[in-house]
Parts: C-alpha cells; sequence; structure tokens
C-alpha cells in the first residue's frame, strides 16, 4: 500500500504549556496535492482550543474543543488486560502526561486505562476536564462522533465519515484496517466514480480536495501516521519570511491557515489537548493560526517557523531523508534556539519518545535525547527528571549534534 505522508506528522506541544501555533494554506488553492514534508506539532492544553491547530487539526473548530465535563465515575470500568505484566501506579499528573502519549501514537484505548486507575478526586482543573473527556470519548462503547453539521451536506458526510474512522482506530487499533476500508468504503460514496482499493483512495484525494474548494473550503489529507488524516478550514493568507537557522538563514514562503472546522486526529485523539501547528511542503511553510496565542513569540518564531524552515531547508541540501530523520534535525533545531520556550519544548520531547520507528515523531524524540545525553555525557532521566542541562548548555549541544549530523550526511554524499 502507498503511503502518503500529510504534512502534519504533528509537532505536539501542550495547549497552554507552549503557546499556539499560527497557519494557513493557499496553495492548496490549486486544488493539486502538495508533496508535504511534515506535520508541526500540538499543544495540549486548557481553554486555548485551538491551538492548536488542532482546534482544527483534529477535531477542530467544528470539532472545537469539546472539553466534556462529566465524571468519569458514571463511565464503565475500563478492563485491564490480565495478561499485561503489573505496571506501576502512576499519579494524576503522570497519567495524564502517559495518557497523552498514547493517544498521539494512536491507542486511546490504553489512554483510557491509563486515566482510569488513579481515583477520579486526584485529577483537578484541566486534567480533570481531560479524563472526562477522554473516558467519555473513548471509553464507553456507546459513545460515537455526533454529525457534523458546517453548512454543506457534502462536508457535513465527509468529516462525519473521518470522525467515524478515528474513534474505531484509536479504540480499536487491532482493527485499523478494517476500519479503513470502511472509511474508504464511505469515502467512496461521496465521489462519482467511486472507488474500492487503497490506491484508489489516495488517488482520489485530488477530487477530494477540488470538491471541497468548490464549497469554499480548504482541506489537508494523507496520512499523519498511522492514521489517514482530514483537516478543515476556509481561510489562508500568504507572505515571504527570513527565517535564521542553526546554520544559516532560510527564506521561506509561509502560509497562514485560519478559520478551522477540523484540525486532525492528534487534536481529536487527545480531546482537543494537542493540535498541530503547521508543516513544511517543497513550496513553503504552512501554519495553524488558531494554533499560536501570538505570530511575533518564541512559540511560533522556534517551535514552529523555525522547525519547520528547517524541513524546507533539509529537502533540498539532503534529499531522501526518513520522517524520522527530518524530525530529529528540526527538533535539534527548536533547541538549539529556544530561550523561554526550551522547557516545555524539552518537556514535549521527552514526552513522546518511543523506540519504534513506526512513530516518526517519537521515535526521533528518543533520538533526540539519545544523543544530547550522549553529548553531555549525562543520563536520559538526569535530562529529562533531573532537569540537568539547561539554557546555553542544553542550545550548544544541540547546535553541536545537528552540525555533526550535517557534516556526517554531507561527508556521505561525496563518498
Amino acid at each position: 500500500m502507498r503511503r502518503i505522508d500529510s504534512p502534519a506528522t504533528f509537532f505536539l506541544e501542550r495547549l497552554g504549556d507552549l503557546r499556539p501555533r499560527a497557519a494557513a494554506i493557499s496553495h492548496l488553492t490549486s486544488g493539486r496535492r502538495p508533496r508535504l514534508f511534515q506535520y508541526h506539532r500540538a499543544h495540549r492544553g486548557g481553554h486555548l482550543l485551538t491551538i492548536r491547530h488542532f482546534a482544527a487539526l483534529v477535531a477542530a473548530a467544528a470539532l472545537a474543543c469539546l472539553v466534556v465535563q462529566g465524571a468519569a465515575a458514571q463511565l464503565a470500568p475500563v478492563a485491564l488486560n490480565r495478561a499485561d505484566p503489573p505496571q506501576p501506579a502512576l499519579d494524576a499528573k503522570a497519567a495524564v502526561e502517559r495518557a497523552t502519549g498514547l493517544a498521539l501514537q494512536g491507542d486511546a484505548a490504553a489512554a483510557v486505562k491509563a486515566l482510569a486507575d488513579p481515583p477520579a478526586a486526584d485529577f483537578k482543573g484541566k486534567d480533570a476536564d481531560f479524563r472526562a473527556c477522554m473516558l467519555k470519548r473513548f471509553g464507553s462503547a456507546d459513545s460515537q462522533p455526533a454529525i457534523q453539521n458546517f453548512g454543506d451536506p457534502w462536508i457535513d458526510s465527509l468529516a462525519t465519515d473521518y470522525l467515524t474512522y478515528w474513534r474505531q482506530s484509536l479504540t480499536k487499533p487491532g482493527e485499523r484496517e478494517q476500519a479503513e476500508r470502511e472509511l474508504r468504503s464511505r469515502v467512496s460514496t461521496l465521489l462519482a466514480p467511486s472507488f474500492s482499493k487503497d490506491a484508489d483512495f489516495d488517488a482520489a484525494e485530488d477530487a477530494i480536495q477540488g470538491e471541497a474548494r468548490k464549497r469554499g473550503f480548504y482541506v489537508l489529507l494523507g496520512r499523519t501516521p498511522p492514521l489517514r488524516e482530514l483537516m478543515l478550514w476556509k481561510k489562508t493568507t500568504v507572505e515571504q519570511r527570513q527565517v535564521n537557522l542553526p546554520e544559516g538563514l532560510q527564506s521561506v514562503r509561509v502560509s497562514y491557515l485560519d478559520d478551522f472546522l477540523l484540525r486532525g486526529w492528534s487534536y481529536y485523539a487527545t480531546c482537543n489537548s494537542r493540535s498541530a501547528g503547521g508543516w513544511a511542503t517543497e513550496e513553503g511553510l504552512f501554519a495553524v493560526v488558531p494554533a499560536y496565542d501570538s505570530l511575533d513569540d518564541e512559540t511560533f518564531s522556534v517551535n514552529f517557523l523555525a522547525h519547520e524552515s528547517q524541513h524546507f531547508a533539509d529537502k533540498k541540501n539532503f534529499p531522501n531523508l526518513e520522517s524520522w530523520e527530518l524530525e530529529y534535525r528540526a527538533k535539534l533545531v527548536e533547541l538549539a534556539l529556544a530561550d523561554r520556550s526550551q522547557a516545555a519544548t524539552l518537556e514535549l520531547i521527552c514526552e513522546n519518545r518511543t523506540e519504534s520507528k513506526d512513530s516518526p515523531h517519537g521515535y526521533a524524540d528518543f533520538r533526540v535525547v539519545d544523543d544530547l545525553t550522549a553529548r553531555l555525557r549525562i543520563k536520559p532521566a538526569d535530562l529529562c527528571e533531573n532537569q540537568q542541562a539547561r539554557g546555553q548548555t542544553l542550545r550548544d549541544a544541540a547546535r553541536t549534534v545537528l552540525m555533526e549530523d550535517s557534516s556526517k550526511r554531507r561527508s556521505s554524499a561525496h563518498k
């Protein structure tokens, strides 16, 4: 099966911990599917609905910040698999962090288990809202996505079909292929001629985008591993920006996307607490405006603009990099430049680590921590938990590791 990665390979950050990002897409007006490099991040958060690009990103404006209040105690308890080895008990904060990471890896079922263990009374404020929403959305077999109503029946059907697919895939990861077949069948009925094969689904993206544009909507499709992606928004603005990177100045075209209806599966999977902030293509950068508090602060200039500009530069300087390699280098750039946002940026990297390449962002996070700690001669726990190596020490280490990586790649290219 040919995999088309969406620009959203998401850059996740906490709604609240990091300010939201900006975004807009204009080159999609041509109706042609862009060759996307990567998605950007998201955040977790409280009332910041949109960062959160997810505001649209995954659940989005239409899904707009559905923070469901309601007592988790009223939900049926989630049964643990007795074949699983016993896990150490998590406190409420650790459970929220663990659940967020699991959801972003496409396993909301495991996220619900992590949240169901600590007593409901231990969760306070935003964490309590997050737990209630996750248990309601993914912990009950009876809970299904509501039929969407954006003022256009065709768009409503498309959005509802994807929400149904996301929920089935997230709550039953083992049945993901079946869920995708059902999505293909449902979306097929919206187009003429219909299609039955996965390759036909990929090929139909241009037709879906064209139909959406005729109706006044922009659409992002493709795949943000491990799920098929859908974003819907209505406004795009474009400008040229000059971005300072550790290895030189980069001029990029930035499209700012706004007025979101759906912000992608990650936003939905984390109850609107994580959102994609943007992505890069061969044509430039695309920023999800509702994901940011400001387009002038470090969260935007470093966590999004520098991150995605590095993707843009790397695509030209080092063709054929794998997704995780692109993310690895961009995350090093963030840490090399971040000042006020350094702690939150590092926290996100530490939080989402995985040794599996199935999650490009998670594996990149793992490699960043591994290589930085080797350079600093400390342990991963010292960097992530004991808060060693902060400030200029961490910036210098990240810059050095990035430069060494570039040098190795250039040397290999000349052999």
